[in-house]
């Protein structure tokens, strides 16, 4: 078990425990409905650093004060989760060797600021992938233009950024006054994460280079260079 997780664990526990003890009512009447609380979480997230945290909100179908817990479940099974004790807002910590993929978060408890109405929470997703960059050098020589590529991502087994290989890029230009992009060229980063390939072109363009999203790392589009 990772250090990661085994801290989940132990936050997780105190949270149902806390949980528990906050949602606790004495009286034994049954609760009735205090209409619907939703959560706002991104819809995905980028891993690029060793530790980051995320700002989750109730939706102003909430009502003031109150109390409830979302849980987040990824991969094989739950992963933390976030307890609103009359808060509007709550800090959730990512580490970058959390679970990739998709993350929903669930309903888990929810009763009114005065603990008596339960009341209806939504579903939310998230995407979580590592974070992916791109770069693009455009050199001229009377009517050659060379262009060099770069792409990394982020590792989290050595928690920074390294070459991207084994993915596909596309080199795209156009015409300085244009708004439309045209592809014309796919790259295959070597093992430094770059490539470098020249070609004859007698006119002014603008290029990028862009990478696309994969399973696991988020796409990239480099800055707009003018040769």
């Amino acid at each position: 078990m990772s250090r990661t997780i085994l801290r989940r664990a132990l936050a997780a526990v105190s949270a149902v425990a806390a949980l528990a003890a906050t949602l606790a009512v004495s009286s034994a009447a049954p609760a009735s409905a205090a209409g619907t609380c939703s959560i706002n979480t991104p819809t995905r997230w980028t891993i690029s650093s060793p530790f980051k945290t995320m700002t989750l909100s109730l939706a102003s179908n909430c009502a003031t004060g109150t109390h409830a817990a979302w849980e987040a479940v990824a991969g094989s099974g739950p992963v933390d989760l976030v307890v609103f004790d009359g808060t509007r807002t709550e800090p959730f910590d990512m580490f970058d060797d959390d679970p990739l993929g998709r993350w929903t978060w669930r309903p888990l408890a929810c009763k009114d600021a005065a603990l008596v109405e339960v009341c209806t929470q939504n579903t939310r997703t998230m995407d979580v992938r590592l974070g992916g960059w791109s770069g693009l050098t455009a050199t001229r020589s009377g009517s050659k233009v060379t262009l060099t590529t770069s792409a990394a991502r982020y590792a989290y087994s050595v928690h920074k950024f390294v070459p991207w290989t084994g993915v596909r890029g596309t080199v795209q230009y156009k015409a300085p006054t244009a708004t439309t992009w045209t592809s014309f060229k796919y790259v295959y980063p070597a093992s430094n994460g770059r490539y470098s390939f020249t070609y004859s072109m007698a006119s002014v363009r603008d290029y990028r280079v862009v990478f696309s999203d994969t399973s696991v790392v988020w796409g990239h589009t480099s800055a707009t260079v003018r040769r």
